[in-house]
């Protein structure tokens, strides 16, 4: 396989076990490799701020989370250059305005609502990645 048809990478944050578990099927079901982390810090510091994720295409971070929450990953990602550009979601039963404000200033691309589902995700992914042909599923 070449590095141009190597699967496309998701890089996941969140501290709960059962969200991060459902994220993770999902995304393998449409046919990307997943990285899961606990947080944000775990995220940060074991994969992203030493080396470059291979086929990296989009990170998905919920918000609150203990050690470094969602948007202090995204402040992170936003400032190191390999990968300001990657699509940033983060998921959130967070309605406070002044997350979304800091978000959007740090130029998130969108967010999925908890509780986390198929379409939500699916719905999400479509949104970043239209030229993507995606798996039919049943479900």
């Amino acid at each position: 396989m070449s590095d141009t048809q190597a699967k496309e990478t998701i890089l996941i944050a969140e501290d709960s076990p059962p969200n991060r578990k459902i994220l993770s099927h999902l995304l393998k079901k449409l046919d990307y490799n997943v990285i899961e982390c606990e947080d944000g810090k775990e995220a940060w510091e074991h994969y992203l701020k030493e080396g470059s994720v291979d086929g990296l295409v989009a990170i998905l971070s919920d918000i609150m989370m203990p050690n470094m929450d969602g948007l202090g990953l995204l402040k992170h990602v936003r400032e190191e250059s390999k990968y300001k550009d990657v699509p940033f979601v983060l998921i959130t039963a967070v309605s406070d305005k002044d997350y979304i404000i800091q978000a959007k200033a740090l130029n998130v691309n969108g967010y999925i609502l908890k509780p986390v589902t198929f379409q939500r995700v699916t719905a999400k992914l479509k949104e970043m990645f239209p030229a993507k042909v995606f798996p039919k599923l049943a479900g």
